[in-house]
């Protein structure tokens, strides 16, 4: 073999090949339940914002995690006929973990949905949440695939070099 000559791919382990085709079926089935997730909270934003009923959102608790916190706290509808504990706030606040609770928050809508009451303010972007879901939809699968087109084409590759080295 001369320097301009590329060397041959080596072949694929067998513990290597189950754990990247493993990956090739996981992925989508992630980015897909991720997509999901997002577009179904930026659609119940939406349709909390147009119909949901109007009350005060009271932060009792937050969850932090990489990205700030989440705030969780009591609903109370502007009337005094709706009141929910454990309610997720969704808005554009960022509260740090060493920040102090925010005061009541007024404005907020409710949804009641199946995932539990979660109130959003008016400045939630719904259609960010449902572009980003989107993206997750579609760039896991189509990563899978040029993940799996590739993957092959280097077993290929390994495959006709090994039979071309038992040839000489």
């Amino acid at each position: 073999m001369n320097s301009t000559t590329p060397a041959a791919p080596a072949p694929m382990g067998c513990v290597s090949r189950i754990f990247v085709w493993a990956m090739i079926a996981v992925l989508p089935v992630f980015t897909i339940a991720v997509g999901l997730y997002f577009v179904t909270d930026g659609l119940s934003g939406r349709d909390a914002l147009a119909t949901g009923p109007v009350g005060t959102f009271t932060p009792v608790d937050r969850t932090c995690g990489r990205g700030g916190c989440a705030l969780e706290g009591t609903f109370t509808s502007d009337d005094g006929t709706i009141t929910r504990q454990d309610v997720d706030l969704r808005d554009a606040m960022h509260v740090g973990s060493g920040d102090p609770l925010p005061p009541p928050v007024d404005d907020v809508r409710l949804d009641t949905g199946a995932s539990g009451p979660t109130a959003y303010t008016a400045d939630y972007s719904w259609p960010w949440a449902v572009v980003k879901g989107a993206g997750f939809l579609v760039a896991g699968p189509v990563f899978s695939i040029g993940l799996a087109v590739g993957t092959k084409r280097y077993q290929a590759r390994a495959l006709a070099a090994q039979r071309h080295d038992r040839r000489s």
